[in-house]
């Protein structure tokens, strides 16, 4: 077991949340060796033989209020067990010091990472919790899974007890997002986008801004398949890598809707970094968390409700000037926010130091 090895468990993959790839370009930087293992890996057996007939019956049951029915979970060749297995593989050849678990993954269970320390010398196991909070599973009973516990918002437990820390998933990672008319005009190719799947919520306040310039990337058909007036607006089922950096510095505004009502919530996505990174101009919904990073009208703009949302996308379309201007210092405050680096370091320290 190497003393600066990290094995990072997320998604990896050119259409996937590129975060595990920005913490593992991150902690080497700090000096690690890392291993990046794909959490969403599957069986081929699973997925043509065993998914097929364990799918529907899962959905039977959990229509009739087995919530969490999984008929397959016991059997050996069943996506969970795989990534179990698949899991242990790497560890085993990679013989790290530390694990990273990043989002809270399913199949890792109490068993697993006390299997993990016991069989591979894994000294410790530690997760960051980055999903929603309105989507986040128990957090303090998967806390008590892992020797570290960290999370991207502070809703559902209390961050003051210091059993869980909060970490904020939100950091400049400028090897990815980054502004390609720093010394060049700005060419424009797109009006408004939006970028992110389909949830109630967007829909509601999509549905109310249709008459404008947009264009969505995302998996939005499938539910729209009966709303043509949606439907045409949906460019692509999503953008990833250097295309969506792309679409981000070449269009007059990009929109960024929280998959959770942020005036409820805590936290924040990532988008409200991402975005200002590469000069775009920045219209999100109002959460207070983001005056902890951005002045609001000057450097971002915000809104509260769909009406607001029109009145203040028509507005910034005609008045190019402000536009550009709001853009400039959301930039130039992007460049002084925290990166996924210093993230990072601030999760080795409390690893480090804490028993």
């Amino acid at each position: 077991m190497a003393k600066d090895r990290i094995l990072v468990s997320y998604f990896f993959g050119d259409d996937m949340i590129p975060l595990g790839a920005s913490c593992a370009r991150a902690f080497r930087d700090l000096g690690y060796d890392v291993y990046c293992f794909n959490s969403q890996v599957e069986s081929a057996l699973e997925k043509r033989l065993l998914r097929p007939l364990t799918r529907p019956a899962n959905k039977l049951l959990r229509a009739a209020g087995f919530n969490n029915a999984d008929i397959a979970g016991r059997i050996p060749i069943s996506q969970m067990n795989y990534r179990k297995t698949m899991l242990r593989k790497a560890i085993s050849e990679f013989r790290p010091r530390w694990v990273l678990i990043i989002r809270s993954h399913l199949f890792v269970d109490r068993e697993l990472v006390e299997a993990l320390k016991r069989d591979y010398g894994v000294e410790k196991v530690f997760s960051w919790c980055v999903d929603g909070p309105a989507d986040s599973r128990d957090i303090l009973e998967d806390a008590a899974i892992y020797d570290h516990y960290f999370c991207t918002h502070k809703h559902g437990y209390d961050p003051r007890d210091g059993k869980i820390h909060y970490l904020p998933a939100y950091g400049m990672d400028f090897s990815l997002y980054r502004n390609l008319f720093v010394n060049t005009q700005r060419i424009y190719r797109h009006e408004i986008v939006f970028v992110g799947g389909y949830n109630r919520r967007r829909q509601e306040i999509v549905g109310q801004i249709l008459h404008l310039p947009l264009d969505i990337y995302g998996k939005w058909s499938r539910k729209n398949r009966f709303n043509p007036a949606l439907k045409k607006h949906v460019k692509a089922r999503g953008i990833w890598g250097e295309e969506l950096v792309n679409l981000y510095n070449t269009s007059k505004i990009v929109l960024n809707i929280t998959g959770w009502d942020p005036t409820a919530y805590s936290g924040l996505n990532l988008r409200v970094f991402d975005i200002p990174a590469t000069g775009a101009f920045l219209v999100t919904d109002y959460s207070p968390e983001l005056e902890e990073y951005y002045r609001i009208g000057e450097e971002i703009v915000c809104f509260n409700g769909a009406g607001e949302l029109a009145d203040k996308l028509t507005y910034f379309l005609k008045n190019e000037d402000k536009r550009e201007a709001i853009a400039l210092k959301g930039y130039e405050r992007a460049l002084k926010l925290p990166t996924i680096r210093d993230r990072m370091k601030s999760l080795i320290e409390v690893v480090t130091h804490e028993r």
